[in-house]
């Protein structure tokens, strides 16, 4: 189910989200315009609207139908806060995205300046990051650092997913 939505056109601000992300998104729904959604960041719920071109008849039919959906659909692992898991909604699964976006962009803008990698330490996995010369090429860098964790694994150069797999580890 959870593969027949889709989140676009993600506008987040950072300064005006406080309670929650402060954002606004278009959802889609088997490929086609679906749900205007936002949040003014001040902890209350999101909005949903029918987005602009919505083709189907009934947006809050057909938005309950989603909401049952996700009712469906087994409870989130357990966290320290949530023992028993939380239920899932078309709520969370946004804010779900949002952050995910947000998680992307960070991880894009932080691969341009450094090298990141996840190390073994201790018999520990750390992520770390090491600022890319100026005057050298980071090629050579990244050959320095296997050579010192030969288990390295170099977020810079795997693809998004893999990346991203590591990266929401340390986030």
């Amino acid at each position: 189910m959870l593969d027949r939505l889709q989140m676009k056109n993600i506008k987040h601000s950072e300064f005006a989200s406080h309670e929650t992300y402060c954002y606004e998104a278009s959802v889609y729904l088997d490929g086609k315009a679906f749900a205007l959604v936002s949040n003014d960041g001040r902890g209350g719920c999101d909005s949903q609207y029918s987005h602009n071109n919505y083709k189907g008849e009934n947006f809050y039919q057909d938005l309950r139908k989603l909401e049952e959906e996700f009712k469906s659909l087994p409870k989130t692992n357990p966290c320290k806060y949530f023992p028993e898991g939380i239920e899932q909604t078309f709520e969370g699964w946004c804010h779900e995205q949002v952050m995910e976006h947000l998680l992307a962009k960070d991880l894009k803008k932080l691969l341009k300046r450094c090298v990141v990698a996840q190390i073994k330490e201790n018999d520990e996995l750390k992520v770390v990051q090491w600022n890319k010369p100026k005057a050298k090429p980071d090629w050579l860098m990244k050959e320095q650092i296997k050579q010192e964790f030969p288990e390295v694994k170099i977020l810079n150069d795997m693809d998004h997913e893999d990346a991203m797999s590591i990266w929401r580890t340390v986030g």
